[in-house]
């Protein structure tokens, strides 16, 4: 199925990503005082402020369907440089723009691509965030996951959210990554944060969310691990 003017192909329905462009497309002639406002950050994303806290050194962040942009500007205000994909060609000029207006342009390289379909290096960056997307490649959801998880670098983060049950039926049906699954994923990791919860988005349109927030451990951890 395809997206944007760029003809990606991608798994999600032409409807649901039509909608996904009509609403960033909208976005773009909102306030520009409206567009730089990134309060509303989901707090599994706002963790990672609290873990980089007072450090130094520049990292590499990836911010996967990065959608209207503020988790990447987010993160390159912390000190990141970002590499933000996103399917919609609208996704990336709503990005693109949030980051000039809050002059982070030259920490967030914004880029029309799909998040699957291409190799991955192992232990490339130090921050992957994965927010509510995954679920759309359906079959493909829990291997991508776990490409990514293999693409942080040691002593990394990596923050995931997606929707579980309670969820209206959809077609095709989204692919929930249950917290079982993500538990056994990440089992080797720090868990820094880990939830679920149930919010009602509408009368009659109750969803559930689950989040994980998780450090990778550093080669010496895992060797005293194995030792002890």
């Amino acid at each position: 199925m395809n997206a944007g003017n760029d003809k990606i192909d991608v798994p999600a329905p032409d409807k649901w990503m039509n909608g996904w462009d009509n609403y960033f497309k909208k976005l773009l002639d909102r306030p520009d005082e409206e567009l730089t406002d990134l309060s509303a950050i989901y707090h599994p994303v706002q963790m990672v402020a609290r873990v980089l806290h007072g450090n130094k050194e520049e990292l590499t962040a990836l911010d996967v369907a990065c959608g209207s942009g503020e988790t990447s500007c987010f993160l390159a205000k912390l000190g990141c440089k970002v590499t933000a994909i996103d399917a919609l060609t609208s996704a990336i000029e709503i990005t693109k723009k949030k980051a000039k207006l809050l002059k982070l342009s030259d920490n967030v390289d914004a880029e029309v691509k799909n998040m699957d379909g291409w190799d991955i290096e192992p232990e490339s960056y130090d921050v992957i965030i994965a927010s509510q997307c995954l679920q759309y490649l359906f079959e493909r959801a829990v291997p991508r996951l776990k490409d990514l998880a293999n693409a942080v670098k040691p002593g990394g983060m990596f923050v995931y959210s997606g929707n579980i049950p309670p969820h209206f039926d959809t077609d095709p049906p989204m692919k929930f990554i249950y917290p079982i699954e993500l538990k056994e994923i990440f089992k080797d990791w720090t868990m820094l944060n880990f939830g679920t919860d149930e919010r009602l988005q509408r009368p009659g349109d109750l969803r559930g969310y689950v989040w994980v927030v998780a450090m990778k451990k550093k080669e010496e951890e895992t060797d005293q691990k194995e030792k002890a």
